[in-house]
């Protein structure tokens, strides 16, 4: 494990003659930052940062740590960089860390402290100004890590020059079959230069516009075209959207990006020297497109090959720092999907979650929890059965929670699913379902596909692991089998790293079944939709990479739907609970959401916006300024 900000090496050895008051401050200073989830290699880097500035750390090493700790923080957080308004970012993350700390009451000092620091970095001091190469750089008002700003610079010169970039005249569609006018016009944009933005709410087709957008490109002569996205999970799903592609002669793949790129320890195959052979690329749930990865697909993309960007920049955004498509959306290039197929405003309940999230996309949250939200809600046998949005009040103790992901659990079929499974040996061959039997294996997975409960966090009694946990349990009590198997006919389970020799990737979701390889006993297998159909594999292959799905975060869900969901919140508001991603949770269904959690804990989450500082919009303008 690496060292935290405790002075007993080289930055205490350089800072010897402050004595113990020095230790006990950069002792309470890592005690902050963990509160605030910085983990060892971000306070190994704080402390490095101070011990190597010769000039400041001397005098006044307790500015230039709490400076690096609130620009990591941000950054952990998705942000590119710390605006230094003593009134704004900058004052909120030093309250952050120095609360933490014990030390509320030095937040003032601090903030003037590290205003004067940046607003004239010394010679010799890690601290650098506009493209200075030191580990630190104020540029626009605001504090970066030099890699970071090189990188924010470098995206927004190639996007303004695609942006910038001579277009041709827009095509003639006519009626296009499957395609309405806005969808219509997406395609059109994709056709006439080198990037087009399509962005859209939940259900509005954007998939079905990329498959559009291949057609088109294959029949005016492009070859070569490439489907990726950043999850395995996403891709997968491009994958079939490609095996659908009737033209042999559309050389069309499907992948993740850094597969595409050639990703290995950090660092891309294909770069400007050695550029993705591709006519075209279509990258979906761009909403996840970070900074460092779009700087990738930009240098290796050729100049003259098509970009498509395709996301919902009202969902969870990019887990690393940038937030590309929602600093593009508001330039040139764009069209809004605005029409949702998933859930349709003809019916009831699908005009129930659209309502719902755009009350949550306002910041109006605890809407979901009047009862004007509820619709044709009915009550009976200890189930819940419902139809458009529900909020259910949960109490401290988890309880009540648990008795509404067992009524969700009763209601959707799990325990059906799990007897039907118990009771079924499926005949495989080579991986390969039998006929026969095709109709069966589809029936159980369109049932186990069909609702999820969806968790804010991973850890903690409402997280995803204890529901799991507790369905596995449950699970186990309706079978007959000895022992406790970690997986057992009819869970669901979920890839967790990609596995590119099975084509299996992050994020997909499977299910267990008996099957029968005619080795004259079955065994149970794991099985997944592999290029459109379904395949089953050992689960022993796949146990370092599986786990259960009866629950998933919500982050895990983002790309999936749903007919169902129940949305837990914890018992406590966290900063990770953010209008994002209630909106995200929320628009993963097609009829029916159930948000079971306390009223104050939802609306706190849905004023919460998961604010990123980003300079990318703004140097993109500059540059499109510049150039007229």
């Amino acid at each position: 494990m690496t060292r935290g900000l405790d002075p007993t090496g080289a930055v205490r050895a350089r800072f010897a003659r402050t004595g113990a008051a020095h230790v006990a401050l950069f002792r309470d200073l890592e005690i902050g930052a963990r509160k605030c989830d910085l983990g060892d290699e971000s306070l190994y880097l704080a402390e490095e940062l101070v011990a190597a500035d010769p000039w400041l750390g001397g005098s006044d090493p307790e500015t230039l740590a709490v400076a690096v700790l609130a620009l990591l923080l941000v950054q952990r957080a998705g942000s590119t960089r710390l605006p230094l308004d003593p009134r704004g970012p900058l004052r909120a993350q030093v309250a952050a860390i120095l609360g933490a700390a014990g030390r509320e009451r030095e937040v003032t000092r601090v903030v003037r402290a590290i205003t004067a620091l940046t607003t004239s970095p010394t010679f010799g001091s890690v601290i650098g100004a506009g493209d200075a190469r030191a580990p630190l750089v104020v540029d626009d008002g605001c504090l970066y890590s030099e890699r970071t700003r090189a990188l924010e610079h470098r995206v927004a010169l190639r996007l303004a020059e695609r942006l910038a970039a001579p277009v041709s005249d827009p095509p003639s569609l006519g009626a296009t079959p499957g395609l309405t006018d806005e969808q219509r016009a997406a395609v059109a944009l994709a056709l006439t230069g080198t990037i087009a933005i399509v962005t859209g709410g939940p259900g509005t087709g954007k998939t079905h516009v990329a498959s559009a957008i291949v057609d088109a490109l294959v029949a005016r002569g492009v070859r070569d075209i490439a489907l990726a996205a950043q999850t395995g999970k996403a891709a997968n799903r491009l994958a079939e959207v490609v095996a659908q592609r009737a033209r042999p002669d559309a050389r069309v793949t499907a992948q993740t990006l850094h597969r595409l790129l050639g990703g290995r320890d950090g660092r891309f195959r294909h770069t400007a020297r050695n550029p993705l052979p591709l006519g075209a690329l279509i990258v979906d749930e761009a909403s996840m497109l970070d900074l460092s990865l779009a700087d990738g697909v930009l240098d290796a993309l050729p100049a003259t090959a098509p970009l498509v960007l395709i996301g919902d920049p009202d969902q969870l955004p990019a887990i690393d720092a940038g937030q590309v498509l929602a600093d593009v959306i508001g330039g040139p290039r764009v069209v809004r999907l605005s029409q949702s197929f998933r859930m349709d405003a003809r019916d009831v309940r699908g005009e129930a979650i659209l309502r719902a999230a755009g009350a949550v996309r306002d910041g109006e949250g605890a809407k979901l929890a009047e009862p004007a939200a509820k619709l044709a809600t009915t009550r009976t046998a200890g189930t819940l059965a419902f139809e458009g949005v529900e909020w259910v009040p949960t109490d401290r103790d988890g309880g009540s929670v648990r008795a509404v992901i067992d009524a969700f659990h009763h209601h959707h079929g799990g325990p059906d699913a799990l007897r039907l499974a118990d009771a079924t040996v499926f005949r495989f061959d080579a991986g390969v379902i039998a006929p026969a039997q095709q109709h069966d294996l589809e029936a159980l997975w369109r049932t186990l596909a069909s609702a999820r409960v969806l968790a804010v966090t991973r850890g903690q009694p409402t997280g995803a692991v204890a529901i799991n946990a507790e369905l596995h349990a449950r699970a186990l009590e309706r079978m007959t089998v000895a022992g406790r198997p970690e997986y057992v006919p009819g869970e669901p389970v979920m890839i967790t790293e990609n596995d590119y020799e099975r084509g299996l990737f992050n994020g997909d979701q499977g299910i267990v079944v008996r099957a029968d390889e005619g080795l004259g006993r079955h065994h149970y297998r794991a099985v997944f939709r592999v290029g459109g159909r379904l395949a089953a594999f050992a689960i022993e292959a796949l146990r370092d990479r599986l786990e259960l799905a009866w629950a998933l975060t919500v982050h895990k869900s983002q790309g999936s739907e749903f007919d169902a969901v129940c949305v837990v919140l914890p018992p406590e508001d966290l900063p990770l609970l953010t209008r994002e991603l209630l909106y995200t949770a929320v628009t993963r269904a097609r009829t029916s959401v159930i948000v079971a959690g306390g009223r104050r804990v939802l609306a706190a989450g849905a004023k919460r916006t998961g604010e990123r500082y980003s300079g990318l919009a703004t140097r993109i303008a500059r540059e499109l300024a510049r150039r007229g």
